[in-house]
């Protein structure tokens, strides 16, 4: 890992011998910034239930746009929908009509969801069965299919759900209870290569512990090892399995969230080029905010629930961490310098920056160079992948046009958008870079400098 003190350096002296070598470079450096802004895809979340009763019960844009500017500069909601009245029938129409007004709010507040489906919300002895058979399972995946594929744009990934009570795998009498053999394991690895199919490929899921997805992938004949980055970012379902710890920090193994040092170590390099998410479940001796911190380095943490529980989320902001938890949830990009140069009609800027976050940008992203004057407008287009831009680490990048159709003063902008056409031009889904006199909020462009052509 590069430390921030010997980029910096490192930066200086490229950028010097770029100067050096074309009189035409101009370097402009910036001023990194500690303020808590919005982002997409990262940070604090907060948890909406939609049970199968009350389905006059929808998500309320004004109010996700709201909370983008309050205290938590929410834009991550984990949506859970409870199917309990549909564990022996069809999904009502009524059900998905409810969906499609929720995903339409997101769309209109600024934000995404992180989707879960179950059955049940307890697991009392006197409340069987606790979720459905895998037959109904089965069925009800394929009526959710095409919703999950119209509103890809504003799912930032899916917990596998569906499975025992809360959706967590555990606690079930429609599927193998606690498998610890192949054969007893098939029918949830028969139900992740269902869930892997109804959901976009450009999405992961998220499997409640690194069990899971070791077990998964021993079903498959795979070695049980983690992603490389060669292996990472594609339509595997290595690449595609992703994690959830709901008791974060809450026991020495994370209330059985981890049985090994392996699976442990497993996590924590799988997690680099995959999401972790999750919640805290009860206050202990490990739940300190100096442990949690270094715990979310450890896993690359992108999100975390804000309502749960609450005793160690006031815990971290008496220790003095809450801050720094908001601000390094997911990625944080620090523009450091650009370097611009222009010749024979062509236009680079070579960036550098730097990422203070827990992660890496989760989802594919758009790197676009932006030249404006006045009502003009010209977008170039990128082969750059800021999945790659990770945790901790140092970016050098560059970005070219051809100028030979323009001429006169230029305000260059870099934009991170959703790849999304629906979201694309929505200056709240481009990633802001944390630094002072940079943004612009009315395009969501970080700029970086005036240029003459």
């Amino acid at each position: 890992m590069i430390s921030v003190r010997h980029f910096l350096h490192s930066a200086a002296i490229v950028a010097a011998a770029m100067l050096i070598s074309c009189n035409n470079a101009t370097t402009v450096s910036f001023v990194e910034t500690d303020e808590l802004f919005p982002n997409p895809e990262r940070g604090f979340h907060s948890q909406i239930y939609y049970g199968s009763r009350d389905l006059s019960a929808v998500a309320d844009p004004e109010q996700f746009m709201q909370n983008r500017e309050g205290e938590w500069n929410l834009t991550l909601y984990l949506h859970t929908y409870y199917l309990t009245d549909y564990m022996t029938s069809d999904i009502a129409p009524e059900f998905f009509e409810r969906m499609e007004k929720n995903m339409q709010a997101l769309r209109d507040g600024g934000a995404k969801c992180i989707i879960r489906f179950a059955y049940k919300a307890n697991y009392r002895d006197d409340d069987h069965p606790w979720d459905a058979s895998q037959e109904w399972v089965s069925r009800h995946i394929d009526q959710i299919e095409p919703y999950l594929k119209k509103n890809a744009d504003v799912i930032f990934c899916m917990e596998a759900g569906f499975i025992g009570s809360w959706g967590e795998w555990y606690y079930t009498d429609g599927f193998p209870f606690d498998p610890q053999t192949l054969e007893a394991f098939k029918p949830r690895l028969e139900f992740a290569e269902h869930l892997m199919r109804a959901l976009p490929e450009d999405r992961q899921i998220c499997f409640r512990t690194p069990g899971y997805k070791i077990l998964l992938l021993k079903s498959y004949g795979m070695d049980t090892v983690a992603l490389t980055e060669e292996e990472a970012f594609q339509p595997t379902v290595k690449a595609r399995w992703a994690g959830h710890n709901d008791c974060f920090v809450s026991s020495a193994e994370d209330v059985g969230t981890y049985f090994s040092d392996y699976e442990r170590e497993f996590w924590a390099a799988d997690t680099k080029y995959t999401i972790m998410g999750g919640e805290t479940c009860r206050q202990c001796e490990y739940s300190n905010g100096e442990h949690a911190v270094s715990e979310m380095e450890r896993y690359h943490w992108t999100h975390l629930n804000m309502e749960y529980q609450k005793k160690i989320l006031n815990e971290w902001v008496e220790d003095g961490h809450m801050d720094e938890v908001k601000r390094r949830l997911g990625y944080r990009l620090v523009l450091d310098n650009a370097i611009v140069r222009t010749r024979n009609h062509q236009l680079s800027a070579t960036v550098n920056l730097h990422n203070v976050g827990f992660a890496a940008p989760m989802n594919a992203r758009l790197v676009e160079m932006v030249l404006v004057k006045g009502e003009e407008k010209h977008v170039f287009v990128q082969d750059i992948d800021p999945r790659h831009w990770f945790a901790g680490e140092a970016v050098c990048f560059e970005m070219k046009a051809d100028v030979s159709e323009l001429e006169g003063e230029y305000e260059l902008y870099l934009n991170l958008p959703d790849p999304y056409a629906s979201l694309h031009d929505d200056p709240r889904f481009s990633i802001r870079c944390a630094n002072q006199n940079t943004w612009c909020e009315e395009t969501g462009y970080n700029h970086l400098t005036t240029v003459k052509i």
